[in-house]
């Protein structure tokens, strides 16, 4: 039986990539966190119709203070806003771009089976989803909502029980939304104070 289970760890040894990729997707059932085999990402890292967090919306925003508006997300060497929204203003949110200069990098305190994650691994963090969920990559798969809820930080905020995994460095990133006014004029804008973005807060009661 011994001679048989080497002989058999032998043959599939080639196929380690594919079984790896088949055991998350089976755990998983193929959800949300089925894993795709990549390099890691060049940065920046662009992602486009971008609305980072739960509950995130487009469609009509209302500035809560005055708010810089340029006439494009990509760098320029001016850089100067083409005009100011002014607070109490209505403006059409219609897209948005997050750009990753630099990932947060994460360590593992302790294993996540699910993961197949060991204490002492490395997770880059990209784009925040909401909830402690993350666009990431790790040891050559990644993942399109990484679950890093028990990520403990620093200034001891994040996870206060069962965590598994500190900060070590943090990362750059940026959330520019493309907006329209009420006049027609087309802006970008990265400055996000407004009311109407958030679909959960509109759910809420109303304090009486």
């Amino acid at each position: 039986m011994l001679w048989c289970a080497g002989l058999l760890e032998v043959k599939l040894r080639p196929m380690a990539p594919l079984l790896l990729l088949a055991v998350f997707l089976f755990a998983q059932g193929g959800g949300i966190y089925a894993p795709v085999r990549a390099r890691k990402p060049r940065l920046p890292k662009v992602d486009r119709g971008a609305c980072p967090f739960e509950g995130c919306q487009f469609g009509t925003w209302t500035a809560q203070t005055a708010i810089p508006v340029y006439s494009t997300w990509k760098p320029q060497p001016s850089g100067n806003p083409v005009r100011t929204l002014q607070k109490g203003e209505n403006i059409t949110a219609v897209t948005g771009i997050h750009i990753t200069y630099k990932p947060t990098r994460i360590q593992m305190t302790s294993a996540i089976p699910k993961y197949h994650l060991q204490a002492g691994d490395t997770v880059l963090l990209y784009m925040s989803q909401g909830e402690g969920f993350y666009t990431a990559w790790f040891n050559g798969y990644w993942f399109e909502n990484f679950d890093g809820s028990g990520l403990a930080l620093k200034d001891g905020s994040g996870c206060q029980e069962n965590c598994d995994a500190v900060l070590l460095d943090n990362g750059q990133t940026v959330w520019w939304v493309k907006i329209k006014t009420k006049e027609g004029q087309v802006g970008w804008v990265k400055d996000m104070n407004f009311d109407g973005m958030d679909a959960l807060a509109q759910m809420l009661p109303r304090p009486i």
